[in-house]
């Protein structure tokens, strides 16, 4: 039950923050330029805008919750429940932003969101029955970060927002990955003192993978920015699936892992929804 309320928040957060970044983006315009003048343009804007501070406290709240959440929860369980996210985005864009979601879009959200299910939920399972053997064979535990790098020639031609969105993904996957590195390195938060939380928060602001994960996440908060002013939320925040499909088939052809029928079936769907989503 505690479980199933971390995740519903997580979630409520994760969408509020942002409907309201969009909002905030929408009443600027379009970034144009990454010129140092404009930089300082846009982050005075954003440091006077209400909506901005909504934005940013709420998805605060919901990196918290979610640093509680994997510390708890398996990574591959957590994921999946977030991928609901991606319908509540196209749904509040559509009523609170006024957004014109096409049908094409909310068939790609709908398939991005059961892809991303599907290979978390596979991701689980296979884990479940590990533990299950373990109990039986002692299993060595491999506890080590395995970082992805891709590189984007700059001879392939892309469209300036799906080139964002690839960066951003790559940065935003980084930083998932680093701090669910870091926080089980950080005892499990079991009780709600004071002296406790304190603790907690202050091992999250000294562990090196969390440190370099928030960095990489920052980044990807700035691109997200830029993206929001270019296009709709109910584009953006559904293409950025696209890391799903990044670091599973990395995973498959680079660092050699064994790709269950249920990831394959998953990275279809996401691969079919970031598809229709590109024809939108």
């Amino acid at each position: 039950m505690l479980n199933t309320l971390i995740l519903t928040i997580l979630v409520i957060t994760q969408v509020l923050g942002d409907v309201c970044l969009s909002e905030a983006m929408k009443i600027h315009g379009e970034i144009t330029s990454f010129a140092p003048n404009v930089i300082i343009d846009v982050i005075y804007y954003l440091f006077t805008s209400p909506f901005f501070y909504f934005g940013l406290g709420s998805l605060t709240i919901s990196w918290f919750i979610y640093l509680f959440a994997v510390s708890k929860m398996d990574l591959s369980y957590v994921l999946p429940i977030h991928a609901s996210s991606y319908i509540c985005n196209a749904l509040l864009a559509w009523l609170i932003l006024g957004e014109n979601v096409s049908f094409l879009r909310w068939f790609a959200t709908g398939f991005i969101s059961v892809g991303v299910f599907i290979v978390g939920y596979s991701q689980y399972r296979e884990k479940k029955k590990l533990k299950q053997l373990s109990s039986y064979v002692t299993v060595t535990p491999k506890d080590k970060v395995s970082p992805v790098f891709a590189f984007i020639s700059s001879g392939v031609f892309l469209p300036t927002v799906w080139l964002g969105v690839i960066v951003m993904v790559l940065a935003d996957s980084m930083g998932d990955l680093l701090n669910a590195k870091g926080m089980r390195q950080i005892a499990t938060l079991k009780k709600f003192a004071v002296e406790d939380i304190f603790r907690w928060v202050v091992g999250i602001f000294t562990n090196l993978y969390i440190i370099i994960g928030v960095s990489c996440q920052a980044i990807a908060l700035l691109l997200f920015l830029s993206l929001l002013s270019w296009d709709d939320l109910s584009f953006v925040r559904p293409a950025s699936a696209v890391g799903y499909l990044i670091t599973i088939i990395s995973a498959k052809y680079i660092l050699h892992e064994k790709i269950s029928k249920g990831r394959w079936i998953g990275i279809s769907c996401i691969l079919l929804g970031v598809v229709t989503l590109s024809q939108t």
